[in-house]
């Protein structure tokens, strides 16, 4: 377990030394900034990665990575989830938008 964590916190590390400062959570049919207080729409920002690293634990839960960009913003940020909250309460419209890049631009953690 222990093996995993450090991979995920070596990509935590990496995409912070890369300008993704800001953090933000899934709310309904936005994103949320928490540094700022500030919901996006869909529109409003990109998915540049994507990672999911499967859980070795009993629940067989996986955590997923997001590395995000703002549009109209100079903004990058970081949106972690479990797969359960990320099904979990999501609008169509914002899980359609994660669903499409999850498809194309999966990486594993390594």
């Amino acid at each position: 377990m222990y093996h995993d964590d450090e991979q995920l916190i070596n990509l935590i590390i990496d995409l912070q030394e890369r300008g993704f400062n800001h953090d933000f959570v899934i709310e309904n049919e936005h994103i949320r900034c928490l540094q700022y207080n500030e919901l996006i729409p869909p529109d409003d920002f990109e998915i540049l990665e994507t990672y999911h690293r499967e859980s070795s634990g009993k629940n067989d839960d996986c955590s997923l990575v997001y590395a995000i960009r703002l549009m109209n913003h100079d903004m990058k940020g970081i949106l972690m989830s479990n797969y359960r909250s990320y099904i979990k309460g999501m609008s169509l419209r914002l899980w359609s938008k994660f669903n499409s890049v999850i498809r194309l631009n999966l990486s594993v953690i390594k």
